[in-house]
C-alpha cells in the first residue's frame, strides 16, 4: 500500500522517534537503535523522515513500517492486531491533538510550506518510492551505485517513469487535484526521460523540491533537474545544528556519507559554492566548512576558484578548509573503498587554509599525486599518446605528451603533410582521444580530401571526383564514412579562420571543449595568421602570438601543436626568438636529396636532440611514416 490513508494524519505528525522510550543515536541525518526483532544487540534499525512522516527500517532483518507499526509490534505484540492498532493510536495521538490546536494560528505562509505544498512533494516522493521497489531499470541503476532498495527507502530515492497519468491517479485517490500538482509540480511534465527522484528538504526538514537524475547516462537531455520549482541555493541535505559541516558536490556523495554516519555532509548539486550557500549553513550553527572538490583537467582554474571560497568563508568569519580528492576519485568511491573513518581522518588532518597554507597545501597535494601517477605508469608504457605509423618517435619521446610544439619544414609547404598525418595517426591510435585541427592557412575542404587521400593511399585529385574504378570508389566511400565516424562520435573538429576567430574566442572555447573530453589535442596550422586581441602591451607580433600560446597551454595543459615559419640557416634553426625560446621541442622537417629527415629538439626536455629519423612519404597519398 502507498499510503495508510485511514491513519494518514496521525503519520504525518512530527512525532518522534525519541518518545518511544528507546536508545537513539545520530547516524547522519537519521536515527539508529537496536534492532528488537532479530537481534536486541545489533545496531542495524534506522528511523528515518524521508518520506515524510517518521518510519523504520532494519537494513539486516527487513522489519518495516511506521511509528504505528513499531508500537504495535514492541509494545503490544501478543494482541489482536486491531486492538493493537487502537493501543498504538492512542499512545501516539496525544501529541497529535496537542499539534492539530497549535497548527490553528499559524501565519498562512508558514501553513503552505509545510502544508499544501509539502503534501504535494511528499506524495510524489512516496509515489516514487513505490514505483522504484517495482521498476528493474532503477534496481539495476541504484545496485550500480552501491545502493540497495532498502537504503534508498532511508533517503525518499525513488523512480519516475516520466508518465505523470499514474501519479495523477494516485494523487485523486489521496485528496490532491490536478491544479495542485501542476501548481508545485510544476516541471513534471516538461521532462519525460526515466529518472532516479531525490527529495531535497530544507533545515527544517519540510520538503522544498524534488529532483530528477537521469538512469541512461549516454541521454543528452539534462542528466539533473527540479521538478518542483524553489530555491536553488539551498545545500542538499541541510541540517540543523551542525558546527562543522563538509561540502561536496554530487547527491551520491552526499548521500554516501550520510548513510556511513558522517553528519553535516551537504551537496551543492553541481553548482558553484555561493554566498548564499555559506550563508544558510551559518544560520544553521556552522562554525567552519571543509570543501572537497573532484580533481579538474584545469588546475589553475580550480585552484582560483577555491581561494574566491576562501575569500567569501572569511567574508563570513567562518573557518575554512579544502580538499581536492586525487584524479577520477570521488566521495562515493572513498566512503565505500576506506569507510568512514578514512574520510573523517583525512578532514581533521588537512589543515586549516588561510592564502598562504591553500597554496601549500594544493602543491602537497600536486606533488603527491604527480608521484603516485609515476609509479602507476609501468616501464614499458608510454606516458604520451602513441602514434603507429611512427613508433620510433613514439618510443624516444614517451608518446605525445603535454606541451607546446613548433612545427616547420622545408619546403615550408611539408609541415602541413606532416601535421595531417600526425593528427590521422593520433586519431586512428587513440580511440579516447579528441583532436581539434585550426586550419588557418588551408580550407577545410582541403583537409577533408588530404585525409580521405590517406587513408586509402591515393591522391587527393582522386578523392574529389568519382573513379574509374568501383574498388577506389568503395575505398573512398569507407575512408569517408570512418571520416564521419570520428566527427559523429565528437573525436574530430576542423576550424576554418572566421572574421571574429581572435585568441581569446579560442581560450574560451578550448577551455570548454576541455571540460567534456580531457584527452585533447590542438593543432594550430597556421599559427601566423591567429589573429590577437590581448597582450597590447607586447610591440612584437610575434612575442604576443606567443605569450597568446603560452597561455593557451599553460591553462590546457594539452599537447599543442603550433604550425608556422622557421629558416635553416647555416647557424641552425632561425626564426621568430619568441616562438623558439617558448616551444616544449621543435619538430623539424627537412627535404634532402629526396629523402626527407625529421628532427625533434628540445632545449626543456633535457636535451638538445631527442630524436632524428627519416620519413617516408607515400607518393600518391603524401601521407608521411617512419621508413
Amino acid at each position: 500500500m502507498l499510503i495508510d490513508q485511514e491513519h494518514a494524519g496521525i503519520m504525518r505528525i512530527k512525532t518522534h522517534p525519541r518518545q518511544l522510550g528507546i536508545p537513539l543515536s545520530r547516524w547522519g541525518r537519521n536515527l539508529i537503535a537496536c534492532c528488537p526483532f532479530h537481534s536486541p544487540e545489533e545496531t542495524s534499525l534506522f528511523f528515518y523522515d524521508a518520506l515524510g512522516y517518521w518510519r523504520y527500517r532494519c537494513l539486516q532483518c527487513g522489519s518495516e513500517g511506521d511509528l504505528i507499526e513499531f508500537v504495535m509490534r514492541s509494545r503490544f505484540n501478543g494482541m489482536e492486531e486491531p486492538q493493537a492498532r487502537n493501543e498504538a493510536i492512542e499512545f501516539l495521538g496525544a501529541q497529535e491533538v496537542e499539534q492539530q490546536e497549535s497548527l490553528q494560528d499559524e501565519h498562512p505562509w508558514i501553513k503552505e510550506i509545510g502544508g499544501e505544498k509539502s503534501r504535494v512533494l511528499e506524495s510524489f516522493v512516496r509515489y516514487c518510492h513505490w514505483a522504484a521497489c517495482k521498476s528493474p531499470s532503477s534496481a539495476e541503476f541504484l545496485e550500480k551505485r552501491g545502493w540497495s532498495i532498502g537504503q534508498a527507502q532511508l533517503y525518499g530515492l525513488g523512480y519516475y517513469s516520466g508518465d505523470p497519468d499514474p501519479f495523477v491517479s494516485y494523487c485523486m485517490l489521496s485528496g490532491i487535484e490536478r491544479h495542485q500538482i501542476s501548481f508545485y509540480l510544476d516541471n513534471l511534465e516538461a521532462y519525460h526521460e526515466p529518472r532516479i527522484t531525490i527529495p531535497a528538504r530544507n533545515s527544517k526538514g519540510l520538503i522544498h523540491s524534488v529532483y530528477g537524475r537521469l538512469i541512461d547516462d549516454d541521454c543528452k537531455s539534462h542528466a539533473y533537474i527540479s521538478y518542483a520549482s524553489g530555491p536553488s541555493d539551498i545545500p542538499f541535505n541541510i541540517q540543523p545544528e551542525n558546527e562543522k559541516p563538509v561540502i561536496v558536490e554530487g547527491f551520491f556523495d552526499a548521500l554516501t556519507a550520510d548513510l556511513a554516519g558522517i553528519p553535516g555532509v551537504v551537496s551543492t548539486m553541481y553548482q558553484e559554492v555561493s554566498l548564499s550557500h555559506l550563508y544558510k549553513l551559518k544560520a544553521c550553527g556552522a562554525e567552519s566548512v571543509t570543501i572537497i572538490l573532484r580533481r579538474e583537467a584545469n588546475r589553475r582554474d580550480q585552484e582560483q576558484r577555491i581561494q574566491h571560497y576562501l575569500k567569501m568563508a572569511e567574508s563570513l568569519n567562518l573557518k575554512f578548509k579544502s580538499i581536492v580528492l586525487p584524479k577520477d576519485e570521488t566521495i562515493d568511491q572513498v566512503v565505500r573503498n576506506n569507510g568512514a573513518d578514512a574520510l573523517i581522518s583525512l578532514i581533521e588532518q588537512t589543515e586549516e587554509d588561510t592564502m598562504h597554507t591553500h597554496r601549500r597545501t594544493m602543491l602537497l597535494q600536486d606533488i603527491k599525486e604527480n608521484f603516485d601517477n609515476a609509479m602507476g605508469c609501468p616501464s614499458d608504457v608510454s606516458v604520451g599518446y602513441s602514434l603507429s605509423t611512427f613508433p620510433k618517435l613514439t618510443k624516444e619521446i614517451d608518446g605525445i605528451q603535454s606541451g607546446c610544439f613548433y612545427v616547420s619544414s622545408s619546403p615550408f609547404g611539408l609541415k602541413t603533410t606532416l601535421l595531417s598525418s600526425i593528427s590521422l595517426d593520433m586519431l586512428q591510435s587513440n580511440p579516447k582521444l579528441k583532436l581539434i585541427y585550426v586550419a588557418l592557412e588551408t580550407p577545410r575542404r582541403q583537409i577533408f580530401d588530404r585525409m580521405v587521400a590517406m587513408m586509402i593511399g591515393e591522391s587527393v585529385l582522386t578523392v574529389r571526383k568519382q573513379n574509374e574504378s568501383e574498388e577506389i570508389n568503395q575505398r573512398i566511400l569507407e575512408a569517408t564514412r570512418e571520416l564521419m565516424g570520428y566527427v559523429r562520435n565528437n573525436r574530430l573538429e576542423i576550424w576554418e579562420d572566421t572574421p571574429a576567430f581572435d585568441s581569446t574566442e579560442l581560450m574560451n572555447t578550448l577551455k570548454d571543449e576541455q571540460k567534456e573530453h580531457p584527452d585533447l589535442v590542438v593543432v594550430i596550422d597556421g599559427i601566423d595568421h591567429l589573429k590577437i586581441s590581448d597582450h597590447a602591451d607586447l610591440t612584437d607580433v610575434h612575442e604576443r602570438r606567443s605569450s597568446v600560446m603560452l597561455d593557451l597551454y599553460k591553462a590546457l595543459d594539452i599537447p599543442l601543436f603550433l604550425g608556422a615559419e622557421l629558416i635553416d640557416s647555416e647557424n641552425g634553426l632561425i626564426g621568430p626568438r619568441a616562438y623558439l625560446r617558448d616551444s616544449d621541442a621543435i619538430y623539424w622537417l627537412e627535404s634532402k636529396g629526396g629523402n626527407l629527415f625529421l628532427t625533434v629538439n628540445s632545449k626543456r626536455l633535457g636535451s638538445n636532440n631527442l630524436y632524428k629519423g627519416t620519413l617516408y612519404m607515400d607518393p600518391e597519398s603524401n601521407k608521411m611514416q617512419e621508413a
